[in-house]
């Protein structure tokens, strides 16, 4: 993930004060007026940022408002909206506009308004303001106290310029840091500047594959092939067991044909097929329509991006629901092979749950279809050890996935403190309303982002699109080698708080360009609140717009429901200082990723499957750091970084039942043992009786370990006629 998606327009500032202080004489003089009622809980906004934010006279559209009600409505007959000054009074006191009326409910449910279209933000405008009007007094008594009913619409330009100077002194004064001048270079996949084999391996060693991170690098490969049909697969795989060659597949979907997964899973020691060029480009790996076993599918080679295919369902008025990843670019034979999931808290959401048949040619090149009409009743176990594959059953070829009518998805990020995760709400309760919805999470800031997406009729908006991890960049202020240098700073003196900085960034970023865009007046605009087709309004390309690498990592591991207030309570408190370090650890690329997973009985080795603590039906959480690798440190500075996120991982499964994500939760390899969280789930047997029978499919379709390699070994793969090598 991108870690530059902060930008610090710097022309605003003069332009800004102006407008912050233009009323403030005004708001002296206001009288108080009546307190009849009470006022709102909480007021949300959701807007429309210029397309470019550095301009001088920024313009902003705001698009709706929800209003969590007061407590006691009793004597309540509306709400006020209008625009707050600099002192959170009404812009422009006895005269300021009413922006909407809102009726009370006696639901005390969430009220939602949504503004005409081009409602520009008023000159001098800094907050949304509710107010609360007395229904015995036909409108003229309000009660506007300023405390929570209010949010703010405005940036703090002079504390992000504060910010950002600070981080660049910091750089300036910490250049003999271990890696920082390294830094300067590395990752752009040249051997330069004062790079080595050991401090630059990414840019100096030779490698065959890497992960689309460059945190793994397949060394012992000794060939890698690019099929394009059937037919080339199942010659491969009959040389490979002439040769005894071991066989492992990847999507090839990431930057540079890199993997889309980040862990050993796709490394050996013989031929690896990239699967980039088996798709829908070839004449005979078409997607169809279809109607298999009495349920409408779509028939899409292995290799095609999940993506693509919502593209062309799209086209065709059907869709595939919430299964779409956050990263739109990955392959559907590898979203099944980790189960991979997009982000739902009421929907299905992993792909594995989809699959209707799946085409494969196993260990002895023989291609049979698997169904779940079929497989899935003859041979229960077998089916549900295909639907999450982990790459040792064989090669996919073709998958069939149940499809169902195209929909909306109107999806709106807002902006909240933490608190409210852990007072009257849950954290299931706060986003069970949501078809989508997650959070990027910075305790260190004690705020979140809420994204909260809802199935519509509504037509999409022009351009309507998400760009979590394709954000806007600008290189004016820092420029990707200092943000780099910036990072490693960070990370091997964490002392110096530059990841603080850098966490605060990105959320201010976040708010002056929100992560979703549309298109208004011709123009692309950043904006809190759009309806789009529900695959690209809730997944979104991950693009290296910078030539070079950004040395991230992902922590994740999913809990099950009934451990997720507890364990999230425990997040918090860790990275707030509660850690072996006893600091703060801030997770300055993109906040903590908190997804949810509807619980399934589709697969044996899904990581948010039914089973050993996690009930069929029931709600997952996702939790995800993103966080920096740092170069060139030892193995104690190393330490010093890395084991606070070690130590809450290693807890999270230990304590609160969770489990690794398979494609992730792995860091360079010159800093020791990659594996570990693995291991560790394997020795506690967090998949029950699950890894035992997929080990007995396992040896139905690779009896000899033909898919085997170093990974498996680790996960606890094991096999009739093969031994793993002792090195391994």
């Amino acid at each position: 993930m991108n870690p530059l998606n902060w930008k610090t327009p710097l022309k605003w500032l003069l332009a800004g004060s102006t407008m912050l202080f233009s009323h403030s004489l005004l708001a002296m003089s206001q009288t108080p007026t009546p307190a009849p009622v009470d006022v709102a809980e909480k007021v949300r906004i959701t807007y429309t940022a210029d397309t470019n934010p550095a301009n001088i006279a920024p313009v902003r559209l705001l698009e709706g408002v929800e209003i969590w009600p007061a407590e006691n409505q009793t004597n309540l007959s509306h709400y006020r909206v209008y625009w707050g000054d600099v002192a959170k009074n009404k812009l422009g006191l006895g005269l300021a506009p009413v922006l909407a009326e809102i009726p009370a409910n006696n639901t005390g449910e969430k009220l939602v308004y949504e503004f005409p279209a081009n409602f520009k933000m008023e000159v001098g405008a800094i907050y949304v303001l509710v107010c609360s009007v007395n229904k015995d007094s036909n409108g003229s008594e309000e009660h506007c106290p300023a405390e929570n009913n209010l949010e703010k619409v405005t940036d703090p330009l002079l504390t992000i310029a504060g910010n950002l100077n600070d981080l660049k002194s910091t750089l300036r004064s910490e250049q003999n840091l271990p890696g920082v001048q390294v830094m300067a270079t590395c990752g752009d996949l040249v051997c330069n500047g004062i790079e080595t084999v050991n401090n630059c391996p990414v840019d100096c060693s030779d490698y065959k594959l890497a992960s689309f991170n460059y945190q793994t690098l397949c060394h012992d490969i000794e060939e890698v092939i690019h099929p394009t049909s059937v037919e080339q697969i199942q010659q491969i795989i009959a040389r490979a067991n002439r040769e005894k060659k071991r066989v492992k597949m990847t999507s090839g979907r990431g930057y540079n044909t890199t993997s889309g997964s980040a862990t050993t899973i796709v490394c050996n020691d013989g031929i690896v097929l990239v699967m980039d060029q088996f798709n829908q480009q070839q004449q005979a790996l078409g997607m169809s329509l279809e109607t298999f076993e009495g349920t409408e599918v779509v028939n899409v080679a292995a290799g095609a991006s999940l993506h693509e295919v919502g593209e062309w369902l799209f086209e065709r008025d059907k869709g595939l629901g919430y299964v779409h990843l956050g990263w739109r670019d990955v392959s559907v034979a590898g979203a099944l092979g980790t189960s991979a999931h997009g982000s739902s808290p009421k929907n299905p959401n992993v792909l594995s749950q989809q699959v209707v048949s799946i085409d494969l040619i196993d260990a002895s090149g023989a291609l049979n279809t698997y169904s779940r009409g079929t497989t899935g009743k003859t041979d229960p176990d077998l089916w549900k050890s295909l639907t999450t594959h982990l790459g040792y059953l064989g090669v996919l070829t073709r998958v069939r996935l149940e499809v169902s009518d195209a929909t909306n998805t109107q999806v709106k990020v807002t902006f909240h403190e933490e608190d409210e995760l852990f007072g009257k709400k849950t954290v299931l309760e706060d986003i069970q309303e949501c078809d989508y919805g997650q959070y990027n999470w910075f305790p260190s800031l004690n705020q979140y982002l809420r994204t909260c997406g809802k199935t519509t009729t509504a037509a999409a908006e022009p351009g309507a699109n998400n760009e979590l991890l394709f954000p806007y960049v600008d290189f004016d202020q820092l420029s990707a080698s200092d943000t780099m240098q910036i990072l490693q700073v960070g990370a091997a003196k964490p002392s110096s708080r530059t990841h603080e900085g850098m966490a605060y960034m990105r959320r201010a970023g976040w708010h002056l360009t929100p992560l979703l865009t549309k298109t208004i007046d011709g123009k692309k605009r950043y904006t809190s609140n759009a309806v789009g087709p529900t695959h690209r309004i809730t997944s979104s390309h991950l693009i290296n717009t910078i030539d070079r690498e950004t040395f991230q990592m992902d922590w994740e591991l999913a809990v099950p429901e009934q451990n997720i207030q507890a364990a999230m309570e425990y997040v918090r408190e860790f990275n707030n200082g509660l850690n072996v370090k006893n600091r703060e650890i801030p997770v300055p690329l993109i906040g903590i990723f908190v997804r949810f997973s509807k619980v399934g009985d589709q697969a044996l080795m899904a990581y948010t499957g039914a089973g050993n603590g996690f009930e069929n039906g029931t709600t997952a959480v996702h939790i995800e750091m993103p966080i920096f690798v740092p170069v060139d440190l030892s193995a104690e500075q190393f330490a010093e970084y890395m084991d606070p996120y070690e130590e809450v991982m290693r807890k999270l499964i230990t304590d609160f039942g969770a489990r690794a994500h398979w494609g992730k939760n792995m860091y360079a390899e010159q800093y020791g043992n990659q594996d570990w969280i693995f291991t560790l789930q394997r020795d506690l047997g967090v998949y029950g009786d699950h890894l035992a029978r997929f080990n007995k499919q396992v040896g139905k379709l690779d009896p000899n370990g033909l898919f085997a390699n170093k990974f498996g070994k680790a996960i606890g793969i094991e096999y009739p006629n093969f031994e793993y090598p002792q090195e391994w």
